[in-house]
């Protein structure tokens, strides 16, 4: 039977994105019912296509320095030059308005024991829609797009499990001021109506009232040479095709952390930072367990000062 989204996305998609999401079907992917898509994002959109390094440049860049600042935000030309890497995209010059993108990395796990039937976990770092285009459900067709592509990025991806999409966000507390503490609530309350949860660590109690102590799993390496490391929180956002699937955080917590070190790696950040923010996980990591937890329950004290 064939797939409502597929067939209406397969106009939109750039061929070299449709040859790839050709096996995959988007509806189950999708938080949304068609229905609604069709409706809010679908008639504003004339294309989607994978960013090749020169379409981010003339195109992407502008949008995405307007939005995203300082250390929450990578050096454009950076990305610019790892896309070129990835694949010597050339094109004309472009007038087009870019409305969103989301920027990730596929994490291709490996077959251990304790993740034998997770094959891929996307790890979003960017997604990010024009101010004048939101509220027209774009960011969740773009969600449903970076399922769909680690999907297909998969050995099998007719069989391949991917169980959740993996990004880190600013608790609800974050912030030396009013402002920045209510953006960081605003963001983690769309976050939580996604079902997103936070990726912690557990630890016995320290204190007489039994209990147990909670902080925070993520340790960023410094994306430049002199930046230190930095913890926020890591998010799980459930692949709608397995919520509500019972998820062995413990086991697959240290593959999947592993998979993101790996990537830094990959993508050629300083390996004196990559290093140093493995080390702070893994000393956090002992005598803990993972475990997952509403996002509002996250407190300043979770993953401020806790090295």
């Amino acid at each position: 039977m064939p797939d409502e989204l597929s067939a209406l996305l397969a106009p939109l998609l750039a061929p070299t994105l449709q040859r790839l999401l050709a096996p995959i079907k988007l509806s189950p992917l999708s938080r949304l019912p068609t229905s609604r898509l069709l409706t809010t994002a679908l008639p504003n959109i004339s294309s989607i296509e994978l960013v090749s390094s020169s379409a981010f440049e003339t195109d992407y860049a502008p949008l995405y320095t307007s939005l995203f600042h300082g250390g929450e935000r990578e050096r454009p030309n950076l990305i610019v030059e790892r896309l070129r890497q990835d694949a010597q995209g050339k094109r004309a010059g472009s007038h087009r308005k870019v409305l969103g993108a989301a920027q990730f990395s596929v994490l291709l796990l490996d077959a251990t024991e304790d993740a034998e039937d997770v094959v891929a976990v996307p790890y979003l770092q960017y997604i990010y829609v024009r101010s004048e285009n939101r509220r027209q459900d774009l960011s969740e067709l773009l969600h449903t797009l970076v399922l769909a592509v680690s999907l297909a990025s998969s050995p099998n991806p007719t069989k391949a499990k991917v169980p959740f999409t993996l990004f880190e966000t600013e608790p609800p507390t974050h912030g030396d001021d009013t402002a920045a503490r209510k953006t960081a609530l605003e963001r983690t309350s769309i976050h939580a109506r996604s079902g997103s949860k936070a990726l912690m660590l557990r630890k016995p109690p320290v204190s007489s009232d039994g209990l147990p102590v909670y902080v925070s799993a993520h340790v960023q390496p410094g994306l430049e040479p002199d930046d230190p490391p930095l913890t926020l929180i890591w998010v799980i956002r459930p692949n709608p095709v397995h919520q509500g699937e019972a998820l062995d955080v413990n086991k697959l917590g240290p593959v999947v952390l592993a998979a993101v070190y790996r990537s830094f790696r990959d993508e050629a950040f300083p390996e004196a930072n990559i290093a140093l923010a493995e080390e702070i996980a893994e000393k956090r990591r002992v005598m803990s367990e993972y475990c997952v937890m509403g996002l509002a329950e996250v407190t300043r004290g979770m993953y401020v000062g806790i090295d």
